[in-house]
């Protein structure tokens, strides 16, 4: 009875206070004294009750909410132009351009790519301290990740005179399980700092088992190098958001100084510990410990290594709801030199007409649109009563895409997303992967009792049409040419040095020559030599069977003379008609 008079007397008093705040306080002072009262509220019922109510916001914990969607606001409107400026810049860099302009174009893409940093670091700075970050919990191969942080590192160094040594411990077990993304993010940033601030030496990378302790792995990084160092009065707020070790420091080589405050926020979540030492000219150490449940291989293993559809691009509908008229022809462009058929439109009445009328094999949804957005038209499209639409795979195209995006977007049906600014080759991996549902379908199920075999690859279709090329090319069927003996001699250059590394069991060196092959093959629309390519590459990262990529290989040189042949008549056609 005691507990009901009071809780009376709350309320009352409650409404007491409302009109007091109405009547004779200001906004902010009105709001601060219902916090504080809420607060009162709130865990008064609790000690009643028995239960934990949600506590409400302080005015921190605001300040941080107001400052992250902020910054997320600014990232979507910043990253949309950016997406067409990089786009262009990189249709730019396809063409014949002379020295002076290759430069400029160059200059173009490397400020593009330095102002789209910050705006990463800034969105993920934001999401951490929102505790909307999204930190997976899958199996992976931590040999192979040192391996391709190292690699990536090595690309790092240019023009210095310093080297990058590598030990890793052999006991710590090959596979576990966590966040690989998250602890590639940190070992790049602290080592890419190390380089970035080294001018000779060399950076180290050290790893090694502490101990296992209930299945646990508890392992220690030390990253060293012989730098500029950091001043002593600095390492106290070396890891604080926006600080960097002096104005210098900023002058000389840029940032937002959000890199270290991201890396020691990352690993605080993963419930590890960062520590840094450092001496003004000659150097810096950062000791970090981080814990990691022993996972097992067969959990890294993807569902389907082969996933790449064996068909042809040119037999794809694709819809795309974009209401950007920069993006909107950059996406046209890609499309139309691919061979894809495709409609775009930025109004969602036009768009499922279009679905209705036609038959889409795959939409591009632009999530922020004006008058309906793309989560409204997903909806529409998942309701209608007509299976081949409610069915058809929706790929959302976005500046930003948080884990409550992420998980609007599930609810809503789409099934996965770019973000902008996304780069060709992005665009086609999605193609390629959701727009042939059928063949994904019939890879991803195999018979376990069959042995395994070179397995499916396509049947070869020669018919190119390089009209998009010469448009390209602004209609001069003499840079055509060039560009089409550039390519001639890409592919013997691949040839010649995917043969050694095969010879070699280089998967780094095969990858690296695959990946560079890949645009060239589609640029010229030879979709069954890419398909070829894009396997090897697959191989060489998931599973370095070398007798399947010696077969592929074999594949691809038997039939490169048929589309050489194939290229040389079309480009003998378009002479004639030019």
């Amino acid at each position: 009875m005691k507990s009901k008079n009071l809780l009376t007397q709350i309320t009352d008093l409650e409404s007491a206070l409302n009109n007091f705040s109405f009547e004779e306080l200001t906004t902010e002072e009105a709001s601060r004294l219902k916090r504080s009262f809420d607060t009162f509220k709130h865990e008064l019922e609790a000690r009643i009750w028995g239960i934990t109510p949600e506590q409400p916001e302080t005015d921190e914990e605001q300040e941080k909410n107001r400052e992250s969607h902020l910054i997320a606001k600014v990232s979507h409107e910043v990253r949309t132009p950016l997406n067409g400026i990089m786009g262009f810049a990189d249709l730019l860099k396809e063409g014949d351009l002379n020295p002076a302009q290759q430069q400029q174009v160059d200059a173009i893409l490397s400020a593009s790519r330095s102002l789209l940093d910050i705006i990463n670091e800034l969105l993920e700075y934001s999401k951490l301290e929102a505790g909307s970050e999204e930190f997976k919990e899958v199996s992976f191969n931590f040999h192979n990740l040192i391996r391709e942080v190292s690699y990536l590192c090595e690309t790092l160094i240019v023009d210095k005179k310093i080297t990058l040594e590598v030990t890793t411990d052999p006991e710590i077990p090959p596979f576990l399980l966590g966040d690989p993304s998250k602890l590639t993010q940190v070992l790049l940033n602290l080592l890419g700092n190390a380089i970035k601030f080294s001018d000779r030496g060399k950076v180290v990378l050290e790893t090694r088992l502490d101990r296992i302790e209930r299945g646990k792995a508890h392992l220690k990084f030390r990253i060293t190098d012989t730098g500029i160092g950091i001043p002593g009065e600095d390492l106290n707020h070396i890891f604080d958001a926006f600080r960097q070790a002096g104005q210098h420091t900023f002058s000389k080589y840029g940032g937002a100084g959000l890199g270290l405050s991201i890396v020691k926020q990352i690993v605080d979540r993963l419930g590890g510990t960062i520590s840094v030492q450092s001496e003004v000219n000659k150097g810096t150490r950062f000791d970090m410990t981080l814990i990691y449940e022993v996972g097992q291989e067969e959990k890294v293993l993807k569902e389907d290594r082969n996933k790449t559809p064996e068909k042809d691009l040119r037999s794809l509908n694709v819809l795309v709801f974009e209401d950007n008229p920069l993006n909107q022809w950059l996406i046209k462009k890609r499309l139309r030199n691919w061979g894809c058929s495709f409609f775009v439109t930025e109004h969602a009445v036009e768009g499922l007409k279009i679905l209705e009328e036609e038959q889409v094999h795959l939409v591009f949804m632009d999530l922020h649109m004006p008058v309906v957005d793309g989560y409204e038209i997903t909806r529409r499209i998942r309701a209608s009563e007509n299976p081949r639409i409610s069915g058809v795979p929706v790929i959302a195209l976005t500046a930003d895409f948080s884990v409550h995006d992420r998980e609007k977007a599930a609810a809503d049906g789409i099934n996965d997303f770019i973000l902008k600014p996304y780069t060709p080759q992005e665009l086609l991996d999605k193609l390629m992967e959701y727009g042939f549902p059928d063949s994904r379908k019939s890879a991803s199920t195999p018979n376990p009792n069959k042995p395994e075999s070179p397995g499916p690859t396509p049947e070869p279709n020669f018919q190119i049409d390089l009209t998009g090329m010469l448009e390209d090319c602004m209609g001069e069927v003499d840079m055509l040419e060039e560009l089409i003996s550039l390519f001639k001699g890409n592919v013997l250059e691949f040839t010649g040095r995917a043969k050694l590394h095969l010879k070699n069991q280089d998967t780094e060196q095969l990858r690296f020559a695959a990946h560079k092959m890949k645009s060239g093959l589609a640029m010229v629309q030879a979709e069954n030599l890419l398909i070829l390519v894009r396997q090897i590459q697959d191989h060489c990262q998931n599973d370095p069977n070398y007798e399947r990529m010696q077969y592929l290989f074999d594949r691809f040189v038997q039939e490169y003379p048929m589309v050489e042949c194939t290229l040389d008549r079309e480009l003998m056609r378009l002479k004639k008609e030019n």
